[in-house]
């Protein structure tokens, strides 16, 4: 088994690497054809609207695209949702599956699809979040390094150890620095897509045009600001778990009444019924 084994991994294997950014130009170049566009309801301020939550999400795909196909799919649902109570008098409809199991699934995917703004603005703003708290970390390298005689792309590539959810786009800043600095900062703006981001790239691009001292007064404005939104964030995430906590602390008190009391109320039910 082990020679087995052995043999199976030296077999050679296509890369997969490319695959990956063809499917990737396919969703951000793909369009949908002006006649299905049309008879979509689809309108230019609503596909506006798509592609800055997915810009926000970090989501790289035609707002076009998504839109229609969402459309689509909730026009599927709704067959299929049919298709389930016909199948309650017709079990082919379905073959012979469960109808309730079909109308519940096509109800719940009907749903997540109609509230999709919903779920993208909170995923907006999870990402928003994580971003604010690495562009933090990242500020706070870069007034450490303010007295050094480095440039901003050397102090900004010993910052690179401090990223994670947004280290790809910011290597992508570094990558391209050199091509256009002001280029870079603009595709590095719009890749991350979010109110932190434009704002630390202004300060930047400030950065760079002249490193005085005055703009790392600025950045320590920027740094507080970003402060103050994580601790508006902590607050919330405090509130949300008070309140999650008193929820379940009422529950013992519910089961109490339900053990204790119950039978005695029912008992009392019981007697009333017996006198009237």
């Amino acid at each position: 088994m082990t020679v087995i084994y052995h043999g199976f991994m030296h077999v050679p294997v296509r890369t997969k690497r490319w695959r990956s950014l063809h499917v990737k130009r396919a969703l951000q170049e793909t369009r949908l054809p002006l006649w299905l566009f049309t008879c979509l309801g689809l309108s230019t301020k609503i596909v506006e609207e798509k592609r800055q939550l997915l810009l926000g999400c970090g989501i790289w795909m035609n707002a076009n695209l998504y839109e229609g196909v969402r459309r689509m799919l909730m026009g599927g649902a709704l067959l299929i949702g049919a298709a389930g109570y016909l199948a309650l008098d017709y079990p082919m409809f379905t073959f012979h599956i469960q109808p309730i199991y079909v109308m519940v699934g096509a109800a719940c995917m009907l749903i997540f699809l109609f509230f999709d703004k919903k779920v993208l603005a909170q995923l907006k703003e999870k990402r928003a979040h994580r971003i604010v708290r690495e562009i933090y970390v990242i500020s706070h390298h870069l007034l450490y390094y303010n007295d050094s005689h480095m440039n901003l792309h050397a102090k900004l590539s010993l910052c690179v150890t401090q990223t994670r959810s947004i280290r790809t786009h910011f290597q992508l800043l570094l990558n391209e620095w050199y091509q256009g600095s002001e280029e870079a900062i603009l595709n590095f703006k719009a890749r991350l897509g979010t109110d932190e981001a434009h704002s630390f790239g202004e300060t930047l691009n400030a950065l760079r045009l002249n490193e005085h001292g005055s703009y790392y007064e600025l950045m320590k404005q920027r740094i507080q600001d970003y402060k103050e939104k994580m601790e508006l964030v902590r607050d919330s995430k405090k509130e949300t778990v008070s309140y999650l906590l008193f929820v379940l602390a009422g529950l013992p008190i519910l089961n109490t009444f339900r053990v204790f009391m119950y039978p005695w109320i029912a008992e009392g039910q019981r007697l009333f019924d017996a006198i009237n």
